[in-house]
């Protein structure tokens, strides 16, 4: 393998790798009408839907972060991540969906019932007495109908031969705020299992505390380890977009109260950043701490979150986390007192090289 060749986007891998989280099960149990309860609770009525930006044209400013925050988002329908035969009561071997469903599918109804969660799925499945059902299923940006024939197997229980996911949870970087909304991550969630996009129907940012760095190995990449406290009151927004930019939404009250009081910093053009020296602004130890780099190439036409090239100089963060590591995306970058960029990726075996994105894309 040539060297530099293998990179690997942080939250690919890290808002669904769940070792050291300590999650609470409540949150996975709760319906899209709790949610939304849980956030006309905390949420302003009137926020905008707007994307992320400043009200001035030439001279933009915003609150950069840093601060490593929980997510956890639930599918628009249900997710197909993977295929499977079943073995019947007979011993045959079935996939009723085999060349019909493809992992990345979302399942949006079934005999026109609208499905949000996969207890809902198989439930419906389940009560088919294994007759055909309609299923309607997204593939991109298509929409259709298939029929699919539920399959008795060994227990005697009628399946799909399916491996489904209605949610997707980890540990990621808050970018910046404009004391209304936030962005973060400036890459999206993909699942990763299908290496798709995850189509986001609801979500929320919680605060969460980082207890372990797992510093990178020649084997695996390093990643944060923390705690994300899902009691509403610790909830700093709500996530109403997932795109190939970062996820943004909506601050909550207690958080747009709290952000007012940060200082705005100026954001730059993509024209404005350069080679040299640069600095990565974090809140992994605890306390928000600049940390030095070195942008080594710009490329104002990479549409794919690898705008700039830096390489890790402090020696203080390469001590700490041994360079960028899982759930460090989002992480803001600065240069000369103007707020230029986000993390987005690492060089798997060179875990002191990465790659972030212009502030203007994640703005857009």
């Amino acid at each position: 393998m040539k060297k530099y060749r293998i990179f690997l986007t942080l939250l690919l891998l890290t808002v669904l790798v769940i070792l050291g989280l300590r999650v609470n099960n409540e949150i996975k149990k709760r319906s899209s009408e709790q949610m939304e309860q849980d956030a006309n609770h905390v949420f302003d009525e009137d926020a905008s839907m707007s994307a992320v930006v400043g009200e001035d044209d030439t001279v933009r400013t915003v609150c950069p972060s840093g601060e490593p925050i929980g997510i956890y988002v639930k599918t628009k329908g249900v997710m197909v991540i993977g295929i499977s035969k079943i073995q019947t009561e007979q011993g045959e071997m079935m996939s009723p969906c085999d060349g019909i469903v493809q992992p990345g599918d979302y399942i949006f109804s079934i005999d026109g019932e609208e499905i949000e969660d996969k207890a809902t799925m198989i439930e419906k499945v389940k009560e088919s007495n294994g007759n055909t059902l309609l299923f309607r299923l997204c593939r991109g940006t298509k929409v259709f109908d298939v029929n699919l024939t539920p399959v008795k197997n060994q227990n005697g229980t009628y399946v799909m031969g399916m491996w489904v996911k209605d949610d997707i949870s980890g540990i990621g970087t808050l970018t910046f705020t404009d004391y209304d909304r936030f962005a973060a991550l400036g890459h999206s969630i993909n699942d990763n299992d299908t290496g798709t996009m995850f189509c986001v129907s609801d979500g929320a940012l919680y605060e969460t505390k980082i207890v372990n760095i797992k510093k990178p190995t020649s084997e695996n990449p390093g990643r944060l380890e923390g705690v994300i406290n899902y009691a509403s009151q610790y909830v700093i927004g709500r996530v109403e977009e997932n795109s190939a930019y970062g996820i943004h939404g909506t601050l909550t009250r207690r958080q747009k109260e709290k952000w007012q009081n940060n200082a705005r910093m100026e954001i730059a053009k993509k024209e404005q950043v350069h080679k040299g020296q640069a600095y990565l602004l974090s809140s992994i130890t605890g306390e928000s701490s600049l940390y030095e780099i070195e942008i080594v190439s710009v490329d104002a036409d990479n549409e794919n979150g690898k705008c700039m090239e830096f390489v890790v100089r402090d020696e203080k963060l390469l001590s700490t986390t041994g360079g960028i590591v899982q759930g460090m995306s989002g992480t803001p970058i600065i240069q000369e007192g103007k707020l230029i960029g986000a993390v987005t990726h690492v060089f798997v075996n060179h875990a002191e090289k990465g790659y972030g994105i212009f502030i203007e894309e994640m703005m857009e």
